[in-house]
């Protein structure tokens, strides 16, 4: 892969992992459900400019759902609740470990040994994060994320039924399923009276996070994707996603001063350990192949 489309993937890696601080930012003004909505009403406007991919409706549709609705849904609430976002960057990417799980279970997919000694690591990883939400009581935060990350596996399985498709589009298009749930549910648990209650958490900071999440973090970023994935195997791309996390961590340690615990920081290199040896197993087969 040459250096420039090293440097894209870094770069989309890097726009992804700022998410979470700046995200976290905005969820002190603004309930999360409801940036939620804000977040995908803004990236669903690109339908005017994006082509619809060759998908049918009723599979955008669950996939938004899954994706849009439950996996950044639980995400921001578990961040709402008190997860540090460095953490919540780290932990929704869990989701590679239920992806394995569901792809057994729907596809038939084998159960290989370096994927046990994976999720041996990760669930090692999870349990001393476990114990550290016990001790300072933020085990709903966690759950929350933990529900995220389920809702991102399964919808990556679709994704994963999808073959060759034009990611960017399906992006998009899938945008215009989690607006109106996420609206539903924000006014039934986060709306204190009529809507304006809830327009009216509404800041400029708000307004940037929405602007970056839906632009940055969506558009461009599967932008980039699409082309590299498009480019080369997936599991020569598939890698960098391991830095957003890094990022992640990295920069809400920077911006918010959010510092991790002695247990969180031995769960999160654990997982990380995890992750790394299911990512670059894919890496090793495609070599294999070759």
């Amino acid at each position: 892969m040459p250096l420039r489309h090293i440097g894209l993937a870094v770069l989309a890696a890097l726009i992804w992992g700022a998410t979470f601080p700046i995200t976290a930012v905005a969820l002190d003004s603004t309930p999360p459900i409801f940036f939620a909505f804000l977040r995908f009403a803004a990236a669903s406007l690109f339908v005017i400019v994006v082509p619809r991919p060759a998908v049918p409706w009723q599979t955008l549709m669950i996939t938004g759902l899954l994706l849009g609705a439950g996996q950044y849904g639980f995400m921001f609430v578990a961040m709402a609740n008190g997860l540090p976002a460095g953490i919540a960057s780290l932990l929704v990417h869990t989701q590679a470990f239920f992806t394995i799980g569901i792809a057994m279970l729907i596809f038939g997919e084998t159960f290989r040994f370096r994927q046990g000694i994976a999720i041996m690591l990760a669930m090692a990883g999870l349990a001393l994060m476990v114990l550290d939400q016990a001790e300072s009581g933020g085990l709903l935060a966690f759950g929350f994320i933990l529900l995220a990350a389920l809702c991102g596996a399964a919808g990556n399985n679709i994704l994963k039924s999808l073959g060759h498709v034009d990611m960017l589009g399906v992006a998009v298009w899938m945008s215009l399923a989690a607006p109106l749930p996420l609206l539903l549910l924000s006014l039934v648990f986060e709306s204190h009276g009529p809507i304006q209650s809830l327009i009216g958490s509404v800041s400029w900071v708000t307004v940037g996070a929405v602007a970056y999440s839906a632009i940055l973090a969506t558009v461009l970023v599967f932008a980039i994707w699409g082309r590299l994935l498009a480019t080369y195997p997936a599991a020569s791309v598939a890698p960098f996603f391991l830095l957003v996390p890094v990022f992640g961590i990295g920069l809400s340690t920077l911006l918010l001063g959010e510092l991790l615990t002695f247990g969180q920081i031995c769960g999160a290199i654990l997982i990380f350990i995890g992750l790394t040896i299911a990512t670059w197993r894919l890496r090793a087969e495609a070599a294999a192949i070759r």
